[in-house]
């Protein structure tokens, strides 16, 4: 199969981009840059028309801050390149990600290909996640396993085939849905959303998330980080983890370790 390797990143981020350009050509990996959006550069009229301010807050209790539109625009057109080459799948990177040296050979792994080549919208996470299911993991190619996704967020390195990519893209625009929102993607997008264990996409831990810092400074000076449905589901999230998902399927979950990759899970 034909892969594509994206990496998102902002014209005015060329250390960054050199950064992750160097890393990917030590691994033997070419890749696509993806010019980024940057959410604060937008007018009021061009985010009325690139963005669903009314399904934000129906999802999340507020509108998505600049720094998330623009992240959720950029992933759109990493999709949108996708589909516009004759990839049959792609792995999407933002530019602060950190691979392990057996990503190269993971992507070409008949295993890998198989699974993706499928008809059906699959999105394969290669990062940390915050909730999986042990019962019912299946071995992958060079000692990994896929395993099925209960919480998941962060959308520095992941795969996707073109049926995942288009359902996304026509999710997402105009965007509504936070970037790395999975479990919402695979609620409206029917994708079948799955995540390696162990991990092997980390990240460069050098400062803060700008995104985070924005995100958690809404929520903070709002008082309210979530509507009142979204509250009422992660309650009864919590609840079915406790009393049916640890008990019966052995729920898991990844550290993002300090130091990574030289430490490691």
């Amino acid at each position: 199969m034909s892969i594509g390797i994206f990496i998102i990143n902002l014209p005015e981020a060329v250390e960054r981009r050199q950064r992750v350009s160097g890393h990917l050509a030590a691994l033997g990996l070419d890749a696509t840059v993806i010019e980024a959006v940057r959410g604060s550069t937008l007018s009021v009229a061009e985010r009325a028309s690139v963005a669903d301010d009314p399904r934000s807050v129906g999802r999340y209790g507020r509108v998505l801050t600049p720094g998330e539109l623009g992240c959720a625009m950029s992933h759109v057109r990493a999709y949108e390149q996708l589909l516009c080459s004759g990839h049959q799948f792609g792995l999407i990177l933002e530019d602060d990600a950190v691979l392990l040296p057996d990503v190269a050979n993971l992507l070409v792994s008949a295993e890998n290909c198989l699974w993706l080549q499928s008809p059906h919208p699959r999105l394969l996470l290669m990062t940390p996640i915050r909730a999986f299911l042990a019962r019912g993991a299946v071995p992958f190619a060079a000692g990994y396993r896929r395993v099925k996704v209960r919480r998941a967020w962060e959308g520095y390195g992941y795969l996707v085939n073109r049926a995942a990519a288009d359902a996304m893209r026509r999710i997402n625009s105009p965007a509504w849905l936070s970037a790395d929102d999975w479990v919402a993607y695979r609620r409206f997008g029917s994708i079948e959303l799955c995540g390696l264990d162990p991990f092997c996409i980390g990240y460069l831990d050098t400062a803060p998330s700008q995104l985070e810092y924005d995100r958690r400074r809404v929520e903070t000076a709002s008082g309210r980080s979530k509507s009142l449905k979204a509250r009422v589901e992660k309650w009864q999230r919590q609840i079915m983890d406790a009393v049916y998902y640890r008990p019966v399927f052995g729920l898991l979950h990844h550290r993002m370790p300090k130091g990574w990759p030289a430490r490691r899970e």
